[in-house]
């Protein structure tokens, strides 16, 4: 009497074995060798359009929802940062928030409490501050 897992290790090997004989091709007699079905070849005919096809379609989505947002948040971001004056409120890329206190070539100075002044690179403005937008109480607040 042989164990229960045996016989199931048996019976999946020999259902994997006419699984593979099942996939391999007819055998011509008296030829000796594989030969294939149809002489024509490959798969059916206009497959490698609908790969090119299928393979355009996928970049422009990709470019679509991915690269074209990213290139206009880009924008965005340097039109703010050359477009930085004495006064405004901006936050930095790093969440520091403050007052353009002065616009140098490459950097600009931050008052971030009264005299406290910090100077950081024009490129790690990330955008402006708006802090009405911040402090509206929420729904939740108002019951």
């Amino acid at each position: 009497m042989t164990p229960m897992w045996i016989e199931s290790v048996g019976t999946l090997a020999l259902r994997g074995a006419s699984a593979l004989l099942a996939l391999q091709p007819d055998l011509t007699p008296g030829g000796g060798g594989a030969a294939p079905r149809h002489a024509g070849g490959g798969g059916p005919a206009g497959g490698g359009t609908m790969q090119i096809v299928m393979m355009v379609a996928m970049f422009a989505l990709v470019w679509l929802y991915v690269f074209r947002p990213m290139r206009q948040q880009q924008k965005e971001q340097e039109s703010v940062q050359q477009g930085l004056k004495k006064g405004e409120r901006v936050v930095t890329t790093s969440g520091i928030i403050g007052t353009v206190h002065e616009v140098r070539e490459k950097e600009i100075v931050l008052e971030v409490s009264d005299r406290t002044r910090l100077t950081f690179l024009r490129d790690s403005v990330s955008k402006r501050y708006d802090g009405a937008a911040d402090t509206k109480p929420s729904e939740a607040d108002k019951k």
